[in-house]
């Protein structure tokens, strides 16, 4: 499996959403290669550590620790089953594609979920048929009396640890479930909408028993009454917030066929016999100066936004500099910790390119101005710009623009028009 076939390459101008997630997975699973490398090198030192020095039973210890050595080791070769099955995935159908690899993940996850469950609940019951006195006598013999730690108390802690484990196992199951049943969708966005809605009602379900068991043992163990108080406040605000930020996801609207108008610059007037001339698909727009650093590109809150800027391509016509918004997945929007405007910029031209170049065959500029967020006529510029693939767009009046492409097969093309429509107001460097 080559690295640069599975690196997510922001230079490849056919890339996909789908492309760029199932790319994501397989550098998780394959970085995860290292956690068992180091567990196995734990628990063999620990398992001397343990004969050496605390003189615990050889058996006892050959339970505990090989078993969990096994344990990870078949957990690693459940993985490579599991990074064959994501690599195996096809990605020419984009939103089919991401659904498909969230579900063959979670299907793992909840395989490697059950063996756990299943071998931890053996090596606890081995441990507790075969060697329930040599612990009683380790106990006695080792813990200090002024210590609240006796044989009942182990057994109230394993069995803590056995609910914790069903829990987890209970939630595992859940999740899988619910993504099995993830909407089918012809929008990227709306597929991972869900999956992200999933995701923030899990973490809620976890919050809350945890929390609660938290806040019981800070209770219990005697402390002024003020601080379990204040900490069952925090709680209550996290789940409110919680429940405010599942609201907002879920109002999040998409339109892969409409632009949001709300950012439009201003209103973009039609011309008589106004022609498409070249065109520049995967644009983003770019500081052009040190004031511009500072000024908001989107905002977002509770896991919802917007960018105020996602023109992705620019239009050179006889008339102007058109910038538009070809409508692809999640246009403008911002939902959890995704981004679309960039995202799309650096991993999803293919889906930019394609829309672009399928509008441009029907020789109508019509469909472009309905999605124009800004332009410049030629008359109203004073210079622009264009180094490399920066292009920056001075006017008369003193406002910049600035916008990059990534792919420099745009690069001679945009130069020749800007030349005859510009004459020596173009600047190349």
């Amino acid at each position: 499996m080559a690295i640069q076939k599975i690196s997510p390459n922001p230079f490849d101008k056919d890339s996909k959403l789908s492309d760029l997630a199932k790319k994501g997975e397989l550098i998780k699973e394959g970085l995860s290669f290292i956690v068992p490398i180091k567990n196995i090198i734990f628990l063999t030192i620990l398992g001397i550590v343990l004969i050496a020095y605390f003189k615990i039973s050889t058996a006892i210890v050959a339970i505990l620790i090989g078993t969990n050595i096994l344990v990870t080791l078949i957990a690693g070769y459940i993985k490579i089953k599991e990074v064959k099955a994501i690599y195996s995935i096809e990605t020419q159908d984009n939103v089919k594609s991401y659904r498909k690899l969230l579900i063959t993940n979670e299907y793992w996850e909840l395989i490697k979920s059950i063996f756990g469950v299943i071998v931890n609940g053996i090596s606890i019951a081995l441990i507790f048929v075969f060697f329930y006195s040599e612990i009683s006598n380790f106990v006695v013999q080792n813990i200090p009396a002024n210590l609240p730690i006796k044989i009942e108390g182990l057994k109230y802690i394993i069995f803590v640890f056995v609910v914790f484990r069903i829990f987890e196992f209970v939630m595992k199951l859940i999740r899988y479930n619910w993504i099995k049943n993830l909407k089918e969708s012809d929008d990227f966005a709306q597929v991972n909408q869900e999956y992200v809605l999933i995701e923030k009602k899990l973490e809620l379900i976890k919050f809350i028993p945890e929390m609660s068991v938290i806040l019981l043992v800070i209770f219990l163990i005697g402390i002024p009454y003020w601080i379990p108080l204040i900490f069952a406040g925090f709680m209550l605000l996290m789940v409110l917030l919680s429940i405010i930020e599942l609201k907002r996801i879920k109002n999040v609207e998409f339109d892969n066929k409409r632009i949001d108008t709300s950012i439009v610059q201003h209103k973009i007037e039609s011309y008589q016999n106004e022609q498409v001339a070249g065109a520049v698909f995967g644009i983003m727009k770019t500081a052009t100066g040190f004031k511009d650093m500072f000024k908001p590109m989107g905002s977002s809150l509770l896991g919802s936004g917007k960018t105020y800027f996602p023109e992705n391509s620019l239009l050179l016509t006889n008339y102007r500099l058109l910038i538009v918004q070809i409508p692809v997945s999640g246009g403008n929007k911002i939902v959890g910790k995704t981004d679309y405007v960039s995202q799309n910029f650096f991993f999803n031209r293919g889906e930019i390119r394609q829309k672009g170049e399928q509008m441009l065959k029907t020789n109508s500029i019509s469909q472009f101005l309905q999605l124009a967020t800004n332009d410049v006529l030629y008359s109203d510029i004073k210079t622009v710009t264009l180094k490399q693939t920066k292009i920056t767009i001075e006017k008369l009046s003193g406002d910049k623009l600035g916008y990059v492409f990534i792919d420099k097969e745009y690069i001679e093309p945009l130069k020749k028009l800007l030349q005859l429509y510009l004459k020596e107001k173009f600047i190349e460097k």
